[in-house]
């Protein structure tokens, strides 16, 4: 019972995590969009609307709220995605937009550590069936150990392969490592856990390169 509950907790953390990145973002997004609006008021006080210059200066404006809006529609889709996944413990789904989805969300966690996110991904994937909240959860886990360890301006690359009607997932970590003491959301007892329950498998290609393996679908590994 401890095991489940400690389980619970840990996965609340991280969708409080995506939460927390996502207010913060969204926050910033408004504050721009509040500083362009209010660009346009000042020109309009100031009785600048009537000079072709004027005039081509507010259409600059308009069309960057524009730009920010569209950016927020996208990353406020991104969240939509992240929900939906957690409302059926199993759906297919397609693993390529499940990382990517969870790519935009931690933008700003990473922009804050200066390390970049980059992917690789295999062309032609098929749709798996199993728990996208669990596996980007997983993706997350092996993301946060590497972060906390690497330097500024380093990369964390996310490669995906297809093989025997399985998927795997490799997180690459490049750069220089650091020491320090900060501790990360998901011990690896409940990292273990969940690759069990999606009937995945683990394996280390050397210190640093970490596969995460699930069959395609789940209920194939299980029959």
């Amino acid at each position: 019972m401890e095991e489940d509950d400690e389980l619970i907790t840990t996965q609340l953390s991280f969708i409080g995590q995506i939460l927390s990145v996502f207010s913060h973002e969204i926050n910033n997004h408004l504050a721009i969009l509040k500083e362009s609006a209010g660009l346009i008021g000042d020109l309009i006080e100031l009785g600048k609307t009537s000079s072709r210059k004027d005039l081509k200066e507010i259409l600059k404006i308009i069309q960057s709220i524009k730009d920010q809006i569209g950016q927020t529609a996208y990353f406020c889709n991104k969240l939509n995605g992240f929900g939906h996944g957690m409302e059926k413990p199993l759906s297919a789904f397609n693993i390529h937009e499940s990382i990517e989805g969870l790519m935009v969300l931690l933008r700003r966690f990473m922009n804050q550590k200066m390390i970049y996110l980059e992917k690789d991904f295999t062309a032609n994937m098929p749709l798996i069936y199993s728990n996208p909240l669990k596996i980007q959860f997983l993706i997350f886990c092996l993301i946060e150990k590497h972060l906390k360890r690497l330097d500024k301006k380093s990369r964390i690359i996310i490669k995906t392969v297809y093989s025997n009607n399985s998927i795997g997932i490799t997180i690459i970590p490049k750069g220089n490592l650091i020491e320090t003491d900060e501790e990360v959301i998901c011990k690896d007892e409940i990292f273990k856990q969940i690759i069990k329950q999606l009937g995945g498998s683990i394996s280390q290609k050397n210190a640093d390169e970490t596969m995460i393996m699930f069959p395609v679908s789940l209920f194939s590994k299980s029959r």
